[in-house]
């Protein structure tokens, strides 16, 4: 069954995204990634919320979890965002503006008539079986009925495995090797799929 995610999925959220993306996030987070997580999700208006967020069960235990958004919900949540981030790190926050600058011009670009996937992740017991095929296919069809032209997403060079089920999907890469540096180097291809 897939479901848009509730306050009650935020272990599961954190622990998906964090597994997606944890050391890009506590690369540009100074580790305080699980935090700012488990903080965020539970707000509204915010670019890792719940409500930008889609889950799959499986034997009523989440399997997967999607996180993503289009143009519009980006240009209205990104304030919020870092307004939310700098109310829980506080003080630390302008230690990380930088690392959060340098993240935002790199990755999570989203284009007008673009759903952008921020992060896909299913726990390794629930692998093989389709589940993130599906969910894919899930918010494929919700971008179609929101006029949305195009799915992107953007994915770590090294990751062979996503890299071919998006392809599989229908993605493509647009771009050279983009690279992030912070406290470690990350490198990314951009992959968008025309709707």
């Amino acid at each position: 069954m897939i479901r848009r995610a509730e306050g009650r999925d935020l272990k599961d959220f954190v622990n998906l995204i964090y597994f997606s993306s944890g050391n890009v996030l506590d690369s540009a987070l100074d580790y305080k990634a699980k935090a700012v997580l488990e903080f965020l999700f539970i707000k509204p208006h915010n670019l890792f919320s719940f409500k930008h967020t889609s889950c799959i069960e499986s034997n009523n235990k989440i399997a997967a979890i999607l996180l993503g958004y289009d143009f519009e919900e980006n240009q209205q949540d990104s304030v919020n965002t870092g307004l939310l981030m700098v109310k829980k790190l506080k003080f630390s926050f302008i230690k990380i503006l930088k690392n959060l600058l340098k993240a935002k011009r790199v990755i999570g670009i989203v284009r007008e008539g673009e759903f952008y996937i921020s992060n896909i992740a299913v726990y390794p017991e629930f692998r093989g079986m389709g589940l993130g095929t599906e969910l894919m296919l899930h918010i494929e069809k919700n971008a179609i009925k929101k006029k949305n032209k195009s799915l992107s997403l953007d994915v770590e060079v090294q990751n062979e495995d996503a890299i071919n089920l998006y392809k599989k999907l229908g993605f493509k890469i647009i771009s050279d090797i983009k690279i992030l540096k912070l406290r470690e180097t990350f490198k990314f291809y951009r992959m968008i799929k025309n709707l």
